[in-house]
Order: C-alpha cells, then sequence, then structure tokens
C-alpha cells in the first residue's frame, strides 16, 4: 500500500483537512469544521482525533502535518516563529509534536523583527509561499495572499526574505458588522464589480483610509451607492488601499505571484491589474497542500518513506 500524509489547515474560524496519497492525490477531505476558537483548549487533541479517526488507524496511525494558527499561544501547543530570513528546511527543522495525538505535528510559523517597532508574523501563509513557489518550478518572487490578514512575501533564493501584513480582510468584517456601514449595507448582495471599481477609484483620494471609508455611508444616503452595492465598494476601497500602499512598497515590481480563493482570485485580480501588475494566480488549497506536503518530506524525525512520493498539487 502506497503511503499516506494527513494534511490540516486549522485556523482560529475554520478546521480543513485531506487524505493524500503516496503520488499526492487527494483521497479526502474534511472541507469544513471548528475552529479553534469554538473548541475548548483542552479539547484540541481530543477533537482533532475524533475528526480524523475514519483516516487513522491505532496500531499504525497516517502522519498528520498542521499548519496555521494552531501552533499560536491560543492554539493547540505553541510552534516556534523563527525570524526571516527562513528556508522550508528550517520550517521542517523546527517542527513540533503535537501532544495528546501520536504522530501528528505541527508547523512554525515566521516572523520579521528588525527592531522592537519593526514586527510581523504569519502563520499558515508561510507553507502556501513555499507550495505556490514549488507549483510554480521558482524559488524566488514576489507574492500576494489575500485573506483575513493579506500579506504580501518577498522570497529570494529560496529563503522568505520579508513580509508585510494589511487587516484588509479583518477590516471589512468589522466595518460591515459592527459599525454605521452596518445599517445600510446589503451584506447577502452578490458582487458587484462596478460598485467594486468605483471603490478602486475613490481609494485613490485624499484625506486617508479612514476618512475615504466614511464615503460609503454619505454615498448611500445622498449619493450613488444602493445599499446591495455597499460591500462590493467597501472591498474595492480596502483592496485598493492595499495595492496602492504595496505598488509604493515595491515601485519596480513587475511580476506577482497571487495565493488566493475563488472568491477573492477576481476582486485582486481587478485590483492588481490596474496597478500594472503581472499576475499569476495559484489557489490557496493548492498552495498549503504542496507546502505541507514538502515541509513533511524534509521532517527529519519522519521516516522519509512515508512521505517521499507526496508530490505537490
Amino acid at each position: 500500500m502506497d503511503a499516506k500524509l494527513i494534511v490540516v489547515d486549522w485556523g482560529t474560524t475554520s478546521f480543513r483537512a485531506w487524505l493524500v496519497d503516496g503520488q499526492g492525490e487527494v483521497m479526502d477531505e474534511i472541507p469544513s469544521g471548528t475552529g479553534m476558537r469554538d473548541t475548548p483548549r483542552d479539547a484540541f487533541a481530543s477533537y482533532c482525533g475524533e475528526q480524523l479517526a475514519r483516516w487513522r488507524s491505532d496500531s499504525n496511525p497516517i502522519p498528520v502535518y498542521m499548519a496555521g494558527m494552531v501552533g499560536a499561544p491560543q492554539g493547540w501547543q505553541t510552534a516556534p516563529q523563527p525570524i526571516l530570513p527562513v528556508t522550508l528546511a528550517d520550517l521542517a527543522n523546527q517542527v513540533v509534536a503535537a501532544e495528546g495525538l501520536h504522530n501528528a505535528w505541527i508547523i512554525p510559523g515566521t516572523r520579521v523583527q528588525r527592531s522592537n517597532t519593526e514586527i510581523d508574523v504569519m502563520r499558515g501563509e508561510e507553507v502556501q509561499i513555499f507550495g505556490a513557489l514549488d507549483l510554480l518550478g521558482k524559488t524566488e518572487g514576489l507574492l500576494c495572499l489575500p485573506g483575513t490578514h493579506s500579506k504580501w512575501a518577498t522570497v529570494q533564493g529560496g529563503a522568505l526574505t520579508h513580509f508585510t501584513t494589511s487587516m484588509t480582510g479583518e477590516v471589512y468584517e468589522a466595518l460591515l458588522g459592527h459599525t454605521i456601514l452596518a445599517k445600510t449595507a446589503d451584506r447577502a448582495a452578490p458582487f458587484n464589480e462596478k460598485a467594486f471599481r468605483m471603490g478602486l477609484g475613490q481609494s485613490q483620494g485624499e484625506g486617508g483610509l479612514l476618512h475615504l471609508i466614511f464615503s460609503a455611508r454619505c454615498r448611500t444616503l445622498y449619493g450613488d451607492l444602493k445599499p446591495e452595492l455597499t460591500p462590493s465598494y467597501l472591498s474595492g476601497l480596502l483592496i485598493g488601499s492595499e495595492v496602492r500602499a504595496m505598488r509604493a512598497h515595491y515601485p519596480e515590481a513587475d511580476e506577482l505571484v497571487v495565493v488566493a480563493s475563488d472568491a477573492l482570485r477576481g476582486p485582486y485580480g481587478i485590483a492588481l491589474a490596474e496597478a500594472k501588475f503581472k499576475t499569476t494566480m495559484v489557489a490557496t488549497k493548492a498552495a498549503s497542500l504542496a507546502g505541507i506536503g514538502a515541509v513533511a518530506r524534509n521532517h527529519k524525525p519522519l521516516d522519509s518513506r512515508t512521505v517521499e512520493n507526496c508530490t505537490q498539487l
């Protein structure tokens, strides 16, 4: 029987897992589960074990590799966050055993720390970065990873050398869920490209982002913005602000690898094209599977025969 591997992406609000065979093909998956926020801390091991039980035997359990906030201080068990530069081999060398579940491992995150004031952190995106580049046959590049905490990262010579985080997705959720904008916004409305482009245009205005955000309220009351257009408009405003700042940070950059979900691929594609980036899209799931599989293959405590054939997806 071919060797198998279980890949888990466990974050604050979601749990996803994939059973991968020795040829790197997904045999089965758990597309959704309870995030850590809604799981008692003393139940992390039992919950994970129950979710994966159909794939694992007690006598010879398939190895499990986990990435994401599962390794944060508020997660299952704290995994290190080594300071950049960091290679994939560095991550593999600092994988930690998950307490309470046999042959289960947590992949470390990483951090930027150039001074006491210049600090940035990530957990989960590091495997997507290495996985995406591996899928593309690259050892360096500039990457954008949209999401709750959007990351822009630089890889040089096979090492992650820098990244910057923007709270784009979290601010979007907070604004539409907990501010005055929620009073007149129809969150159930589908994405509207015209409204998104209106927000992109507004993001180029003066007065700062806090001022520009309030334009959604004003344009709904007395302008051209209907409630069903507000979410797309606000998305354009926030994504446009992020891209504008990163374009200034990387003025000479031309090509950009975007690791995105289906939902974010379109909006970011529009905004990045406006900013004159040539983009190559990689699916988040494929990048995660490739990156975590690569860490597993390089993890020395694990018998190499278990994962030697886990190829990129």
